[in-house]
């Protein structure tokens, strides 16, 4: 993200017009600092990303716990609805980044 905007990155392709095409979904790898260590397994995770997109990997730092600042895990989004800016989590509002 630079300056509050997506920043998509393809493969070039000869005679591409911009005009004519439309990014619907990207994947993105989204950060949710503060969460509590215990809940670095892969079953919370994968609910986790699946309640912000489309969920497709974890982290590999994450998974194995040697990140604890927070869990980093890739989901693909659909740019035509709106983007989940928070989850809750054990009564908690965490931020989505």
């Amino acid at each position: 993200m630079i300056a509050g905007h997506y920043l998509i990155v393809q493969r070039w392709r000869p005679f591409f017009l911009k005009s004519e095409h439309h990014v619907r979904k990207i994947a993105v790898w989204v950060r949710i600092p503060n969460l509590p260590i215990e809940l670095y397994n892969y079953r919370f995770l994968w609910r986790i990303g699946s309640a912000i997109g489309h969920m497709l990997k974890i982290d590999r730092n994450t998974s194995i716990h040697s990140r604890g600042r927070f869990a980093r895990i890739c989901v693909e989004i659909d740019l035509a609805k709106k983007l989940v800016p928070r989850i809750s989590v054990l009564g908690s509002e965490l931020n989505i980044e």
